[in-house]
């Protein structure tokens, strides 16, 4: 090794044009690990993903790893929250091709923002520890964030949070639990949040929900609509994760019941208890460890006329814990009779290949072009969905 660094350095050394930092550089990785530095990783590739007949799925933008549940500006602008990097970015796409022009930071340094809200002149994130607001105006977010709403903290389980506004102008807030399986102290765990528009008055609007990430209003009927996440450690086909038509003042039976308000054999010395006549059963079962994410009606006119108004959810596919098998991420319909949810319909498939997990949709957005955006918080991709056929 000797000999082999003095030689190196009387070649290099006679070289006028080698800078001694390059010099130092060189010797490092090339003599004493006896190989070049580590090429710079891969970019992400997108997936080749399938839609229906008709439809045309294409990138929008890349770039947002980690990126959450989405938001449209006043002025038609798609933001989304990157939870693991902590801000919020913009997409904006002014010259109207179909592909984001920049991906444009607008605030940074937040924990783990999660979803995203435009009210009246303000532009809310919801965080770990707090619901935060930020003026928007003229296009823009001025101004820093100021603490709205304080919330539960979380350094482990759910420590997402999900926020809407209804027509009135109440704010919305899903808090999922802090555990796999447990009996909560918080009274704002598990539960749909209401307060009123100057963030006062909060109150549970909906209990036993172990983790409902996605909700929004039917925009035909007013209903307020929310996914939940089942529990793990019941094996591979228990229990389902569910669809729920929320309501005020009722209990949906978490942790005490499960599946169709069946008794929860996993919980051990509980407290409390609650009967299954004193809950309300999920309107609809998904396969259990699917982990739906958010949960959006599409509010556009560019789909046919059978798809405006439809629930779509994000399935972000199962964990590789949950099951042998991981089932994979897509995007589904939920179809409807009489007012009630009777099935599901692929609407977006090809996040995994084989074995392979070729990306993880979380986020659904209507963009004011009508399209329908997904965020992939695996591979960084956000997908946009449009309607070509006649």
């Amino acid at each position: 090794m000797k000999n082999s660094l003095t030689s190196l350095f009387r070649l290099v050394a006679g070289t006028k044009h080698l800078s001694f930092c390059c010099l130092l550089s060189f010797m490092f990785a090339s003599s004493v690990f006896g190989q070049a530095p580590a090429k710079p990783q891969a970019p992400a590739v997108p997936a080749e993903l399938t839609v229906p007949a008709g439809f045309k799925v294409s990138v929008f933008a890349s770039d947002v790893t980690g990126g959450r549940l989405m938001a449209v500006s006043p002025d038609g602008v798609v933001y989304v929250a990157r939870q693991g990097k902590g801000d919020v970015v913009a997409l904006p796409d002014r010259d109207k091709d179909g592909k984001a022009d920049k991906v444009e930071v607008v605030l940074s340094g937040l924990t783990r923002p999660h979803s995203l809200a435009f009210q009246k002149g303000y532009l809310y994130v919801a965080t770990n520890p707090a619901v935060l607001r930020v003026k928007f105006a003229n296009g823009k977010v001025e101004g820093t964030p100021e603490k709205f709403v304080d919330l539960p903290v979380s350094t482990s389980g759910h420590y997402t949070r999900t926020i809407g506004f209804d027509k009135s102008g109440k704010l919305y807030v899903s808090i999922g639990s802090s555990c796999n399986l447990c009996e909560e102290d918080d009274a704002r765990r598990t539960t749909i949040m209401v307060y009123n528009a100057d963030g006062s008055g909060g109150r549970p609007f909906a209990k036993g929900l172990r983790n409902a990430l996605g909700m929004d209003w039917d925009p035909k009927t007013g209903v307020l609509w929310a996914d939940d996440m089942g529990e793990d450690k019941h094996g591979e086909e228990k229990p389902a994760d569910e669809i729920n038509r929320i309501e005020d003042g009722k209990n949906y039976g978490w942790p005490y019941l499960i599946d169709n308000n069946v008794p929860n054999s996993n919980l051990e010395n509980a407290k409390g208890s609650l009967k299954a006549s004193e809950a309300t059963p999920p309107a609809f079962s998904l396969e259990p460890h699917s982990s739906p994410i958010d949960l959006r009606f599409y509010t556009g006119k560019k789909f046919p006329a059978s798809y405006r108004g439809a629930m779509f959810v994000a399935l972000h596919g199962s964990s590789a814990t949950a099951r042998k098998e991981r089932s994979p991420g897509k995007i589904v319909r939920i179809i409807f009779k009489d007012g009630k949810p009777t099935g599901t319909e692929d609407f977006v498939t090809g996040f995994m290949k084989g074995a392979e997990i070729l990306g993880r949709p979380a986020g659904l957005i209507t963009g004011a072009d009508g399209a329908l955006y997904i965020s992939d918080d695996g591979k960084g991709f956000v997908y946009r969905v449009t309607y070509e056929g006649k």
